[in-house]
């Protein structure tokens, strides 16, 4: 793709629709929470209260997102303070303008920073910055400060309460619907023809689950403990899925049409019962045992169809997995009804080691990323160097009152890639111009000399703020522009006078956010290397630890889940890339083919992952089997450990093991010596052949990669 066809697709992708992430009901929430403040304004006749508060609640309103409801008190709680506190420091510094750009200055660089531990994070500092940048620009006396920031606090609050209403009747909606979302999706995959090949997004449900349940501000008590339970089991069912549509494979490559049927019945009824596990977590209402009895049934028919071929590994091998399945969807049957009728049981706070707050962490990755070799860490000064001079340079301009527009949009506009900036600028580009002359018109026609019809369409504004979404770049930038051009007339500043001067204000600040990320450039595709390199060590650090006999289930399980993000950052790093307008397809190339084998190693691994819970479900010794694994996987490691330099250093690969020669002597030795491992010895042996075949394609690529870039 050349770089106008990247630039193309970049502005083609500005204007695409996806409403994955909408929610009337939350939308109309949010506008109803903005509504609030503007109508107690006009009613006292104070025009402070309706715009500022209108302002604090629009803020917290972004900070309106999925998750439990004590997260999302959290998050709006804390970045509605976030925005009376920057409110409240713009008016008091307003006399000075040294002061006030330093206070800009701080703000702007923690609001860079704060990108590193996430959006939703971020999101705080983005709110101090632009209210400290709009607020900046009233002529408000310092001694108005602290009322200032009570209204901005008070409104985002006011809106936090509304995001809340639900909770004395529905305490853990967020937490059951993100399970029953689990269940329904793990049902889907059960059904499916190939249960064991899935997308590389399979574990985003789960990963979703966890963040609700187990994220900052989760609850206690028997309702949490049965939602923790069900995410456990969750990823459990999930490996003997997968194990048992490895059999199915084997089964019909086999023509054994009697045991590849008895496998099928089982998934389907299983499925069946994720389907009534789901639909009592969505529906809050008791599950009906009365839907295992027809899994229970097909397990019996699947180990009697097995016991007539003893000579079958996979028949056994099969037996084990439809054993842990039925085991597994019993447990889910017990757990599921106090998680689903959350209001018929008593709530008891459960006891915890320790009540603490660890924030080493979240402080570990700010410093780790307080060098300039850190993406995170050039975005935060490009950000606070832009962000001040333009507010600085907006103050020398004539019409200074409304200069705030400049810095306030490179505060929205400027991100850490080449990418995301031209993106979210031509999309807010194209958006402001629709958005002016639609609120502009709508003011003119329904809002002229009625107050209250503008609170009316402001509303209405908020609304489609929200319903559009972040995907929605462009249509968000339309509402946003419609909103400001109201709200200012309800402010005193008519609408003529500002459609102009805000439309160029906007193509100002595009165009300094888009050449900032080009003189001091952020190319996704200098990360991109170190992305790739990280998923292969996770995934190595994964291998590693399913084959441990000494690990336990909290070690495996924080492996897996580090790959999972490792994968999610590689593959966005990856798409990225493709949308910048610079040379690199060998690169491109090359990562592609990666994540396509890096993808067909981990499913292998879990199928090795799958083997050792099987061992330990039917009490059995895994130690024997991984005494047996031992070379092979010291060889894996060695490969991946040389793929992940290669990859960060644009090298050919060194030190490389030849993992087909590998394989065959593990195939050898499983052969001569079964162990205890005989019932899954064909599943681990043919696990371990598609991993020696995904590395060995990987080293492949990775020196082609270095051939090409060699010169002659």
């Amino acid at each position: 793709m050349s770089g106008i066809q990247a630039v193309a697709a970049t502005f083609r992708k500005s204007l695409r629709l996806d409403f994955s992430q909408s929610d009337p009901v939350v939308a109309a929430r949010n506008a109803c929470g903005v509504a609030v403040p503007l109508v107690l304004g006009v009613a006292l006749g104070n025009t402070s209260i309706a715009v500022f508060g209108a302002v604090g609640a629009l803020f917290a309103s972004f900070a309106d997102r999925p998750g439990s409801y004590r997260l999302r008190l959290a998050r709006m709680g804390v970045t509605s303070l976030a925005a009376g506190v920057g409110g409240g420091l713009s008016v008091l510094c307003g006399h000075s303008v040294p002061l006030s750009l330093l206070l800009v200055a701080v703000f702007a660089f923690a609001t860079g920073m704060l990108l590193s531990l996430g959006v939703n994070v971020a999101q705080v500092g983005t709110a101090a910055t632009a209210v400290a940048i709009v607020l900046n620009r009233f002529p408000l006396p310092p001694s108005a400060a602290l009322q200032i920031a009570a209204v901005v606090t008070a409104a985002g609050l006011v809106q936090s309460l509304l995001a809340l209403a639900g909770w004395p009747l529905h305490r853990h909606a967020p937490e059951r619907a993100v399970l029953a979302d689990l269940y329904e999706g793990l049902s889907a995959r059960t059904r499916s023809a190939h249960p064991k090949m899935t997308a590389p997004g399979a574990g985003v449900l789960l990963d979703k689950a966890r963040a609700t349940i187990t994220g900052f501000g989760h609850g206690h008590g028997p309702s949490m403990l049965s939602y923790r339970g069900l995410l456990d089991e969750g990823e459990r069912i999930r490996l003997e899925v997968m194990a048992l549509g490895y059999c199915l494979e084997r089964f019909e490559r086999a023509a054994a049409q009697d045991q590849y049927d008895a496998v099928r019945r089982l998934l389907r009824e299983a499925g069946l019962a994720l389907d009534g596990v789901s639909a009592a977590l969505r529906r809050g209402r008791v599950f009906d045992d009365t839907a295992l009895a027809p899994v229970a049934e097909a397990a019996a028919r699947l180990r009697d169809v097995m016991a007539r071929h003893p000579d079958s590994p996979t028949g056994r091998f099969a037996s084990l997995h439809a054993r842990a399945l039925a085991g597994q969807l019993r447990a889910c049957a017990r757990m599921v009804t106090p998680g689903a009728v959350e209001g018929r049981v008593e709530q008891r706070a459960g006891r915890v080691g320790g009540v603490r707050m660890s924030l080493q962490a979240p402080l570990g990755v700010l410093r780790a990323n307080l060098r300039l070799d850190s993406a995170v860490a050039r975005h935060a000064v490009r950000l606070t160097v832009l962000v001040t001079a333009t507010d600085w340079l907006a103050r020398l301009l004539p019409g200074s009152d409304r200069g705030y527009w400049i810095p306030l949009m490179v505060l929205l506009l400027l991100r850490p890639d080449f990418a995301a900036t031209l993106h979210r600028t031509s999309s807010r580009l194209a958006g402001t111009l629709v958005g002016l002359g639609v609120g502009t018109g709508a003011t003119y026609l329904l809002g002229h000399g009625s107050p209250y019809a503008l609170v009316a369409l402001i509303a209405v504004f908020v609304f489609g703020v929200r319903l559009s979404g972040a995907p929605n770049a462009f249509f968000m930038g339309i509402w946003t522009a419609a909103y400001l051009v109201a709200l200012l007339e309800l402010a005193g500043i008519p609408a003529g006078a500002v459609a102009l001067p805000r439309l160029l204000d906007t193509l100002v600040a595009g165009i300094l956010a888009v050449a900032a990320t080009v003189v001091w450039p952020a190319w996704e595709r200098t990360y991109l290397p170190a992305r790739i390199a990280g998923l292969l060590a996770a995934y190595r650090h994964y291998l590693a630890a399913i084959t441990d006999p000494e690990r336990n289930k909290e070690g495996i399980d924080a492996t897996r889940i580090r790959a999972r993000l490792a994968r999610s950052n590689a593959q966005a790093s990856l798409e990225r890339t493709q949308a910048e307008p610079v040379a690199g397809q060998s690169a491109l190339f090359t990562a592609e083919g990666v994540l396509v084998q890096s993808h067909l190693l981990v499913q292998a691994a879990m199928i090795l992952d799958a083997a050792r819970l099987s061992l330990r479900a039917g009490e059995q010794p895994v130690e024997g089997l991984m005494r047996q694994l031992a070379p092979f996987m010291a060889d894996c490691t060695t490969t991946l450990k040389a793929c992940e330099t290669a990859v960060a250093g644009g090298v050919p690969p060194r030190g490389a093991v030849a993992l087909r020669a590998s394989y065959l002597a593990l195939r050898e030795a499983m052969q001569r010596d079964p162990v205890q491992a005989e019932t899954v010895q064909v599943a681990v042996l043919d696990a371990a052949d598609r991993i020696a075949n995904a590395l060995d394609t990987t080293v492949h690529l990775l020196k082609e990669r270095g051939a090409r870039s060699r010169p002659g």
